[in-house]
């Protein structure tokens, strides 16, 4: 795909996602402890060479911080959270393998299913605003570098 192509759609979802170096709200420390899990593993996503960005859906929606009595109110129960993965890929079991093991600490710690979307931008063009509301104000965790060579990647942790 051309390199244009992937730095619209990465610019596309930039636009509606928070940098979890930005993102102040994680009381709980749900994408904190994801992208430290990212950041341990960071060898094995680059061998991917396909994976440019990570992003976790709004975690904290239900969820209601108190402040005055410093308690966390759970609106709903959660079973699942989304995980979106976009990259310029055609097959992605391997990915699919490689992130179900990397966030396997986080469903043991947290007892949420991290549910995994590979969208290839291919896909993504295909169905921009179907993604992109899915992924509104959702927290990016992971990033590659871009760079023609695709050597590294910075993980945000």
């Amino acid at each position: 795909m051309a390199v244009q192509k992937a730095d619209r759609v990465i610019e596309a979802v930039k636009q509606v996602t928070q940098d979890i170096n930005s993102y102040e709200q994680d009381f709980l420390g749900f994408y904190k402890f994801i992208a430290n899990s990212i950041f341990q593993e960071r060898e094995r996503l680059k061998k991917l060479q396909s994976v440019d960005l990570i992003v976790i859906e709004d975690l904290y929606k239900d969820y209601e911080q108190l402040e005055r009595q410093n308690l966390v109110l759970q609106k709903r129960e959660r079973e699942v959270v989304q995980v979106f993965i976009f990259g310029d890929f055609e097959g992605d079991t391997e990915i699919t393998w490689e992130m179900s093991e990397i966030l396997a600490d986080f469903f043991v710690e947290y007892l949420v299913m991290p549910i995994l979307n590979n969208i290839s931008y291919e896909k993504f063009e295909a169905m921009p605003s179907y993604f992109l509301e899915y992924i509104k104000d959702g927290v990016r965790v992971y990033e590659a570098k871009r760079s023609l060579h695709r050597d590294s990647a910075e993980v945000h942790s």
